[in-house]
């Protein structure tokens, strides 16, 4: 009962505080809905799935379109790089009176010379150059060389994924073509053999053909599988960024709200008739944590479905998991504030807070921070909501996913509440 006529004594003062009630539900709404108005879904281009820039230069032209094995090549290079050809004269004047000479018109003189000066410059890491005849070499059998140009100052890993794709596809073209090559030749050779040979290799061949050992399972299978220990680095776009981030950053704002709580009823004289009270001290607590408790929930809720059903943010497809880990950020936000005001901090708390929540990744991804400060922000609260409700939302991961975030943030919440009640009881 005590904890009860604590818990709804708080909540009728905290609700009767139209200042600080505005400061929790409309502050990070100040923040979000410029941000996800001004910009589209993936307007950081967060999470855009832009594959890198690759300028190609294709020499081998069949009546000014590209050889058969080149545009497979080109095909392939396309699944991977943003390819860059047909290099306007206009485009191609952004870069010296070489270039401008060259392309006069467009064609792959004009992609070749634009592909130089851009690895140059250092604006690529590499170009591809497709010589004349690659297609005809590749029929042929003959030997061809596809030159990739390289920038030696990039990042050697860059340009050894380029080339990699680059040989890993000529290569395959190649053994396509030696292996039908291989076929035609058997097939010219059976037609020397003697006519009962050729006969009972077709039989035999439309036999297997029908038969049911086609639809046997392959010798050998690929099941994919994802480590245990690792985790999806999936970035966020604008909305699944700003929504939650603003969010976190502003649920902990709680601490201040409670301290500024206690702070007043210890000015009234009222928290020292509770504290000689019967009432034991975690009960007193116990009925604060309660009252903000249902603030911060409600906070966090309002956020979540201003993005849901003004912006359309997905949250994740383990709603339990979100409620439970909502309830988890609250907890550990509340009990930060009992802690603070037990030991009569005030000063400085908004700076604090604002600096924590930087540090988390609120304002943008934690993984553009340097990694001595990925490995400082770990003691911080704000860092593993923020990865909790990114991994239910961004990443789209289950409840046994964030138990860990959980787990950490009642932890934060179980050590600074028996801070508090500690120093509440010398207090009292």
């Amino acid at each position: 009962m005590h904890i009860i006529y604590v818990w709804l004594k708080d909540l009728k003062l905290l609700i009767r505080d139209r200042g600080e009630m505005a400061s929790l539900f409309l502050m990070p709404l100040a923040f979000i809905l410029p941000i996800c108005l001004a910009f589209p879904a993936n307007g950081y281009n967060l999470t855009e799935d832009r594959k890198p820039d690759l300028p190609v230069a294709n020499f081998d032209l069949v009546d000014g379109q590209p050889g058969e094995h080149a545009q497979s090549l080109l095909d392939s290079l396309a699944e991977s790089y943003t390819l860059e050809q047909n290099i306007t004269p206009e485009g191609a004047a952004l870069f010296g009176e070489t270039v401008r000479a060259i392309c006069a018109t467009t064609g792959p003189a004009c992609d070749e010379a634009t592909a130089r000066d851009r690895v140059a410059f250092d604006q690529r890491t590499a170009a591809v150059l497709i010589p004349a005849g690659f297609s005809a070499a590749i029929d042929a059998g003959e030997h061809v060389a596809v030159t990739l140009l390289y920038n030696p100052a990039r990042t050697p890993v860059d340009r050894q994924l380029i080339e990699g794709v680059v040989t890993g596809n000529a290569m395959r073209l190649s053994i396509e073509n030696q292996l039908l090559n291989g076929l035609e030749q058997f097939g010219d050779l059976l037609d020397l053999a003697p006519e009962e040979i050729q006969t009972n290799i077709r039989t035999a061949n439309d036999e297997d053909s029908g038969s049911t050992t086609t639809n046997l399972a392959p010798a050998i299978e690929v099941v994919s599988v994802r480590p245990s220990a690792a985790r999806i680095t999936t970035q966020p776009n604008t909305l699944q960024q700003t929504i939650p981030g603003y969010t976190v950053m502003f649920v902990y704002f709680l601490i201040g709200t409670v301290v500024a709580s206690v702070q007043l009823e210890r000015n009234t004289g009222v928290l020292r008739r509770l504290l000689v009270t019967p009432m034991r001290r975690y009960q007193l607590l116990a009925g604060k944590i309660l009252s903000a408790l249902v603030i911060g929930v409600l906070q966090i809720a309002a956020m979540f479905a201003v993005g849901h059903f003004f912006f359309g943010l997905q949250l994740g497809s383990a709603p339990v998991a979100l409620a439970v880990l909502t309830v988890a950020v609250v907890l550990s936000a509340v009990c930060i504030g009992l802690a603070a005001a037990a030991f009569r901090i005030e000063r400085g708390i908004s700076m604090i807070l604002i600096v924590g929540a930087l540090l988390a990744g609120c304002a943008f991804p934690a993984d553009w921070l340097p990694p001595f400060l990925r490995t400082i922000n770990v003691v911080l609260p704000q860092t593993w909501a923020m990865q909790g409700y990114q991994d239910l939302i961004t990443r789209g991961l289950g409840f046994a996913d964030v138990l860990p975030e959980i787990g950490v943030l009642l932890g934060f919440a179980a050590v600074f509440f028996a801070i508090a009640v500690y120093k509440f009881d010398l207090e009292g």
